[in-house]
């Protein structure tokens, strides 16, 4: 088991000099109030933790939120997480809101909150891949400029096809239009979602795993789970995992961010699977 210094600081490397952070989603720990999930994660000894959806939202939110600041805790954020009373969904393939995400963005900032990642957005049938993409890439711009103003660092995440039957088609979610949102937007970092890129059927592991060997400073943070190959279902990793036999490749100066379902385990159980996945990683 990890010792305190570790968890709270992080754990320094004596052979490359740098420091390694493993975060944990409040997506990991949903359906409770922010308050009770960060109280879990501080009893479990996790003082980094990437704000998320999957929190009750109440009024208490942003309370809580500062509260933990104040003793230690170290946050990103993530797509739709839970902030205030205003907070909701949003599909960035899709005409915006813009005064939501000025004060989004004002929020984190704020917050000393300096880190922010997105999805790319869906899209149903009757709308084509290029022109959703084109909105996208337009809603992601603003974004990245009012991230900039404000500090923020801005990542979006790789995503994963959907099943015939969903209705809708995920953006990001091929190796080639990756490559090609790399080309249009180089000022944006990448999310490199482990569990997504398994979902990728017409992709070989060499070819996911490429997105590990981009320059560390295009990567933002990688996101780690399992799933079954079809559904990102976010559950825990084993050894049958298909990046575990992989893992000495991922860059240690990039932060990795554990979102397997831990809903309702006690501070034990958190406690022991974040020690485990700690070790796996580094």
């Amino acid at each position: 088991m990890l010792n305190n210094l570790h968890k709270m600081l992080s754990y320094y490397s004596i052979n490359t000099g740098e420091f390694m952070e493993l975060y944990l989603s409040l997506s990991a720990y949903g359906a409770v109030s922010t308050r009770d999930a960060l109280t879990v994660f501080w009893e479990a000894g996790v003082r980094h933790v990437e704000l998320a959806i999957g929190p009750k939202p109440d009024i208490d939110a942003v309370k809580a939120i500062q509260d933990f600041k104040q003793q230690g805790m170290i946050y990103r954020a993530h797509h739709a997480f839970v902030w205030d009373s205003h907070h909701h969904p949003f599909n960035l393939a899709q005409p915006q809101n813009w005064d939501y995400f000025q004060r989004l963005t004002d929020w984190l900032a704020d917050n000393s909150i300096t880190v922010y990642s997105v999805h790319a957005g869906n899209f149903p049938p009757a709308i084509k891949r290029p022109s959703a993409y084109e909105i996208f890439l337009e809603n992601v711009h603003s974004l990245y400029q009012l991230c900039q103003t404000r500090g923020i660092v801005l990542g979006v995440e790789t995503m994963y096809p959907t099943v015939p039957s969903s209705g809708f088609e995920n953006l990001l979610d091929n190796n080639e239009e990756v490559e090609q949102f790399c080309k249009d937007v180089p000022q944006i970092k990448i999310v490199v979602d482990m569990a997504h890129l398994n979902i990728w059927r017409h992709s070989s592991d060499k070819e996911k795993l490429q997105w590990l060997k981009l320059h560390p400073e295009r990567i933002l943070e990688i996101h780690i789970s399992d799933n079954d190959g079809l559904h990102d279902t976010h559950s825990r990793i084993t050894s049958r995992t298909w990046w575990v036999s992989q893992v000495a490749q991922f860059p240690k100066v990039v932060p990795v961010v554990l979102e397997s379902r831990l809903n309702r385990l006690p501070v034990l159980a958190v406690q022991k699977e974040y020690d485990r996945i700690f070790n796996l990683i580094f």
